[in-house]
């Protein structure tokens, strides 16, 4: 019997939590969604936090929104922002190495529907939290951008947005909260998963689209 069953934490908000939750409801945005669809050539990786997070608010926050648009705009915001393939090999762990590149890029978009299912309307929330984007700093071939997410009603947030190159722009390949990678707790939960059901990938990806309905 294939054990399905997947539960996420607040704090397991890997990916997209991280564009979503923690960094759309934020900055009040002062463009219009035509204004920053694109990654500009050159853009710093603080520059690409600080237009996502724009986006999001121009895009996601509109309360009259359906509920399967903001889901669809949400995905579209993930794409746009965040190395999914280098995302979803990660929290697979080392399972990703038994499973082919075509069912790696399945597996990313089943990850970021699952993902919108469960935050996008989070969005609905905002209510008059701030994003603030501080310093940059680099390790390696990764560069970290600091920011905070700030309550009217409680202490600040701190996040760490963990980005690399990606031909001539940065994108997101991880995220942490108070110092908790997001990736790596996606990662346990979906070793978990794996696991319970003798190593086998598909139980997790069943899982997904159970939960997806895709």
């Amino acid at each position: 019997m294939i054990k399905s069953k997947i539960t996420i934490s607040a704090a397991a908000a890997v990916i997209i939590a991280a564009s979503g939750a923690w960094a759309g409801a934020s900055i009040a945005a002062t463009a219009s969604p035509s204004t920053v669809t694109e990654i500009a050539v050159g853009q710093s990786a603080t520059s690409v936090i600080e237009t996502m997070a724009d986006q999001a608010m121009a895009e996601l926050t509109d309360q009259t929104l359906a509920e399967d648009v903001r889901r669809a705009k949400f995905v579209s915001l993930m794409d746009r922002y965040f190395a999914m393939d280098v995302v979803s090999r990660f929290v697979l762990g080392r399972y990703w190495r038994s499973i082919s590149n075509d069912e790696i890029a399945d597996f990313s978009k089943l990850l970021q529907n699952y993902l919108a299912l469960n935050y996008a309307n989070q969005f609905k929330e905002f209510n008059g939290e701030q994003f603030v984007v501080g310093n940059e700093t680099q390790s390696n071939k990764d560069t970290f951008v600091n920011s905070q997410f700030v309550r009217p009603d409680g202490p600040p947030v701190n996040i760490v947005w963990r980005m690399r190159m990606f031909e001539d722009s940065f994108k997101i390949i991880d995220v942490s909260i108070e110092g908790l990678s997001m990736g790596i707790t996606q990662r346990d939960e979906f070793t978990s998963v794996i696991q319970q059901n003798n190593d086998d990938v598909g139980a997790l990806t069943a899982a997904l689209k159970a939960k997806t309905g895709l």
